[in-house]
């Protein structure tokens, strides 16, 4: 699955790429994760998650298919769960408008914003209604201490390799911004737009922006480990309540529920169009507060994701 043009999440559980997400104020309240190219994912951001790490093999003999998986906690309550796509509540309709200025905030976000920042954005055009858009970058991360440092303090597992000789290779991490942490006051809100409107009149732009910090409320990790050609992503999200992939029906996969050292996982196959086997991941939820995935492009058997999963748990 899955918030990251890279989509690092914009699919979360998803990808090969969970969004490099530019997250925007409401748009923000939703991740978006892409599996493959083809295997899409909507994913709803409400989940209560966990916490992982390991070392053997010992994942449960009984096979437990489902079409929808879903993972509880001790108290029955569901974590984390697979629907269909028909089932996922109503998108946001954007006046064309609203989607102009979107486009051009993003766009900015782009440009301007250097990796690890966020900012308030006013667009002049396409703006009757003096909106501001929140846009933010994530720290990307190519040496694994340096990641390790901005996550001290935080019960996250990260691995300077994974089995079968998989490097670290880059991550991506993103926290929430400051104004979407402490929503200002309208009247402070419609004060800030009032003097971006006026500082890109006086500037003769058609946009202003105003950076802002970025909490250290986590979104989301994506970390990616690769041999050769051949790579891993390991995607951790900080959710609260339960955490829903909405998945296309047009996408042909299979899930199983297994058990490693103890842990309950869905196990995903996902079908090529003759029907083979194509991309798998395994995800997993643990004390309510992380979800971890891992996604492999790399055509490996179920036994050898779950060696991988297995460092996770310890």
């Amino acid at each position: 699955m899955t918030l990251d043009k890279d989509q690092d999440l914009k699919a979360l559980f998803h990808d090969s790429q969970i969004p490099d997400a530019d997250l925007t104020g409401q748009v923000m309240k939703k991740l978006y994760a892409e599996r493959d190219k083809k295997e899409r994912f909507f994913v709803k951001y409400k989940v209560g998650v966990l916490v992982a790490m390991g070392m053997l093999l010992t994942v449960s003999s009984g096979f437990a298919a489902v079409k929808y998986g879903v993972l509880k906690n001790e108290q029955g309550q569901a974590v984390y769960e697979v629907k269909p796509l028909k089932s996922a509540p109503p998108q946001t309709k954007y006046s064309e408008e609203d989607t102009r200025r979107i486009g051009m905030s993003r766009d900015l976000a782009e440009e301007l914003l250097p990796d690890g920042s966020a900012a308030i954005f006013y667009i002049v055009p396409n703006n009757s209604n003096k909106q501001t858009d929140t846009r933010f970058k994530p720290f990307v991360f190519n040496d694994v201490s340096a990641l390790r440092a901005k996550m001290a303090g935080k019960p996250i597992k990260i691995l300077d390799h994974l089995e079968g000789n998989y490097k670290f290779e880059n991550a991506k991490v993103f926290f929430n911004p400051i104004n979407e942490v402490n929503p200002p006051a309208p009247d402070e809100k419609a004060a800030t737009a009032e003097k971006l409107r006026k500082q890109a009149e006086e500037s003769g732009k058609d946009y202003a922006m105003m950076p802002i910090e970025l909490s250290d409320d986590l979104l989301h990790l994506r970390s990616v480990y690769k041999q050769g050609n051949d790579e891993v992503a390991v995607t951790v999200i900080k959710s609260k309540d339960t955490f829903t992939a909405y998945v296309d029906e047009k996408i042909d996969f299979e899930q199983e529920k297994i058990t490693v050292k103890g842990v309950e996982m869905l196990y995903t196959e996902y079908k090529d169009k003759d029907g083979k086997g194509g991309n798998k991941n395994i995800t997993w939820n643990i004390d309510g507060e992380y979800t971890y995935q891992l996604d492999e492009s790399a055509n490996m058997s179920k036994e050898d994701l779950v060696k991988i999963a297995e460092a996770f748990l310890n």
